[in-house]
């Protein structure tokens, strides 16, 4: 189809009818794109006209735009991305299969032809070759309130999918796939190259989309937003448009085989939101599962923050051999992914929960996963363990031991809100980066010190400060930076003001430095002198980091002391003149401090348990193992 005729189309399609308006107070839009494409099943490229309608909310005249230009991080090997990772993809080794964009077209104001004006920029590694930013010199600059237009055409050709986007036979992910401007603050553009340990940022907006298939894909389309078209075209091939408010982002998926399903989540207060479930043939029965845990996040995370403002959520269910485009989110619409045989693994569960709660922080509130990934991915890991929780049975029994739970498993607590965060890495590599590292800096990956560190120190508040203390603060980030990009320090100041007292030693230490906290008992002994037993204690501080810990003392007769350290000093001494021997001693008895590195030298006692103790913790190293091997097939 010609560039001219993709035109044509977008204009008879914006003057068609207007879909329903949305009751929700969405933001003024900054990024707005009317956007018609079509797919090339069999060369794998999608053919498109953009017209982006951009407003400059900033201070400053803009002279220039600047547009991401993802799909080219698949050029060749000289990209940044590719140099980064090391030809390693989401699932192992990339594949031998490229992926670009090519603007072919770009008018601004006034029919000024900007495409001599463009040139490819680098402005995080100056790489010659990298070519996923693009700079635009334009006639005259944007004003501060001013709004521009800038229609373009471009050309995406699809990698063969194993970094969330492309395509596996027939089956389409089609994400990062069209020119999209960056974020202009006032310090300038916040337009970051593609790099192998980032994600994304922009403006929000509202996107009105027309998507060309052939035949065989009719009913098979599922996208970010509303449907408000479906209907066959004169070429014999189907065109469906999707709408959506309020959205930073536009992605689709297609592929003939999908089985299509929809539910309602329904709940008082939280209004109702249509689920569609893009479904691969063998996986049909795994269907109420996804629909199961769509309902238990949206219940979770709007009990919490407050109600999910679209109407729409759809699920996709990536086929075998597209692991890569698996446990994904974007604006409405996550990627998922399970196996055939899943009766006792977290799939589908655990992904659909943690890719929904992103509809809140990625969603919503929009931070900038390029620089401070942890206050979308770390905080959601948090909020996720707490949504998991509805789904104790499933865990407690189906999970572990094929749903056979001994009796001396009884006693041995599986808190996904420490364990599972703890074991995932962060206890193996405390100080691989100071948390306030810009995230696509962090070398040699985001993981640990992004997802694990952040659900930890925010477990660690909460059982420190207390859950409401930590409520507050998130439903106080949801609502207060609803669309409008908060930055660490907000989050820090609300967290003061939900506790009432600052907080900055803490945040200090967590965030502004890769120290690491370890107490531990140094010395308990207990000594006979004159008919009594005189006592002692040692507790000392192993690590860098400074935290105000319990230290229990339990005697033979059952009594028990707890003492109240401020845990500044590397070590503290506690004497005791007791009748009765010491028979065990404790730092942290509760486990507050989650961000403990060794919780092995945090216990001592004068009587080892035997038989009992060797089985309790035979048993929770095998739990944690098997937690461990099961984590691998998580899609993060």
């Amino acid at each position: 189809m010609s560039s001219a005729k993709v035109r044509a189309i977008v204009l008879a399609l914006c003057a068609g009818s207007t879909s329903r308006l949305l009751a929700q107070p969405f933001p003024a839009p900054v990024a707005s794109y009317q956007i018609t494409c079509r797919l090339d099943a069999e060369k794998k490229t999608i053919e498109a006209t953009e017209v982006l309608t951009w407003k400059n909310t900033t201070s400053r005249p803009a002279p220039t735009l600047r547009f991401h230009l993802y799909l080219n991080a698949f050029r060749n090997t000289l990209s940044t991305f590719w140099r980064e990772s090391g030809g390693e993809g989401r699932d192992g080794k990339l594949p031998d299969s490229w992926g670009s964009t090519e603007i072919t077209r770009m008018i601004g104001p006034d029919g000024a032809d900007l495409l001599p004006a463009m040139r490819f920029i680098a402005p995080d590694d100056g790489n010659p070759h990298d070519r996923t930013v693009s700079e635009v010199i334009l006639p005259k600059p944007v004003q501060p309130g001013e709004t521009i237009s800038v229609s373009l055409d471009f050309t995406a050709r699809l990698p063969r999918v194993s970094v969330r986007t492309g395509y596996k036979d027939e089956f389409f992910m089609v994400v990062q796939w069209f020119p999209k401007i960056g974020v202009l603050e006032e310090k300038g553009w916040n337009c970051h190259q593609f790099h192998a340990t980032s994600e994304f940022f922009s403006d929000f907006g509202n996107y009105d989309v027309s998507i060309d298939v052939p035949a065989r894909y009719k009913g098979k389309v599922g996208a970010t937003g509303e449907r408000v078209d479906e209907r066959e075209t004169s070429a014999g091939r189907v065109l469906y448009r999707f709408r959506q408010q309020g959205v930073h982002d536009f992605a689709w998926t297609a592929d003939p085989s999908y089985l299509v399903l929809e539910d309602t989540f329904r709940e008082a207060g939280l209004g109702d939101v249509r689920l569609h479930l893009y479904l691969q043939p063998e996986h049909a029965r795994q269907a109420e599962r996804y629909f199961g845990a769509a309902r238990a996040a949206l219940s979770g995370y709007g009990r919490v923050l407050g109600p999910y403002p679209y109407p729409t959520l759809s699920i996709v269910d990536p086929p075998w051999g597209a692991r890569g485009a698996g446990g994904m989110e974007y604006p409405t619409l996550i990627t998922a992914g399970t196996r055939w045989l899943a009766a006792h693994s977290d799939d589908p569960e655990d992904v659909v929960v943690h890719e929904t709660g992103h509809q809140f922080f990625y969603g919503i509130v929009g931070s900038n996963e390029f620089e401070d990934a942890w206050m979308d991915e770390g905080i959601n890991t948090f909020a996720e363990a707490r949504v998991m929780g509805s789904l104790e049975a499933f865990y407690y029994t189906q999970r572990y031991f094929g749903g056979f739970v001994p009796f001396a498993f009884k006693d041995i607590r599986l808190d996904r809100e420490s364990s599972w965060n703890r074991f995932a890495g962060y206890r193996r590599n405390p100080k691989l980066d100071r948390q306030s590292t810009p995230s696509y800096q962090y070398y040699p990956s985001a993981n640990v010190t992004t997802y694990n560190k952040t659900a930890l120190w925010l477990n660690t508040m909460e059982r420190w400060l207390g859950w409401p203390t930590v409520q507050r603060t998130l439903s106080t980030l949801f609502t207060r930076w609803q669309f409008k990009h908060p930055k660490p320090q907000d989050f820090f100041a609300i967290a003061n003001e939900a506790a009432g007292r600052d907080l900055t030693p803490f945040f200090d230490q967590v965030y502004r430095s890769s120290d690491t906290f370890d107490y531990g008992i140094q010395e308990l002994r207990s000594d006979r002198e004159n008919g009594r037993y005189r006592t002692t204690l040692v507790v000392r501080r192993y690590g860098e980091a400074v935290f105000p810990i319990d230290v229990r003392i339990t005697f033979d007769n059952g009594e028990q002391v707890t003492e109240h350290w401020d845990g500044r000093d590397r070590w503290r001494q506690y004497l005791y003149y007791r009748d009765a021997k010491a028979r065990s001693a404790e730092a942290d008895p509760d486990r507050v401090l989650l961000l403990d590195v060794n919780v092995t030298n945090n216990s001592r006692t004068l009587e080892p348990k035997g038989l009992r103790a060797a089985t309790k913790w035979s048993l929770k190293w095998m739990v944690w193992l098997q937690d461990c091997l099961l984590s691998w097939s998580v899609f993060i």
